[in-house]
């Protein structure tokens, strides 16, 4: 192993006039067992590990694009789940922040957290928590 891994930039040309090109990963489909799995990962290090960003476009003129994610839906059995999570630390656990979009003229923007909805059965449940404390004052949860 050398001193410098290389570096992989995946990336389409630039337009003036029309569209840029799209990238698109996806795994093949199967109809008896699994679908493909795509992993992206960055790099671990003894001093600092690499970063991952995924971040739509931004507009000077139109709407920003916007990032979707999506777990699987299911035909036959549970729904796929997401999880967004801070990473673990000896001093103090990562932060995971959501937040809606400033706006200058017609207002911020609209966060929502909605439980699933059941034709069945009842619907999944919403709770914002804050986990219990070892050894100092637990967390506190507030809003406006």
């Amino acid at each position: 192993a050398g001193s410098l891994s290389g570096d992989l930039n995946l990336a389409t040309g630039s337009a003036s006039t029309a569209n840029s090109g799209d990238i698109s990963i996806s795994t093949g489909l199967s109809t008896s067992a699994s679908g493909g799995d795509i992993a992206l990962t960055v790099g671990s290090s003894d001093t600092l590990g690499g970063s991952i960003t995924l971040e739509a476009g931004a507009s000077g003129s139109a709407n920003a694009g916007d990032a979707t994610f999506v777990a699987g839906d299911s035909q036959s059995s549970d729904g796929g789940s997401m999880t967004i999570e801070g990473g673990d630390g000896p001093n103090q656990g990562g932060a995971v922040t959501i937040s809606a979009g400033s706006g200058s003229s017609t207002g911020g923007g609209i966060m929502a957290i909605t439980s699933g909805v059941s034709d069945d059965g009842s619907s999944g449940t919403a709770s914002l928590k804050t986990a219990d404390a070892a050894g100092t004052t637990a967390g506190s949860l507030s809003g406006d």
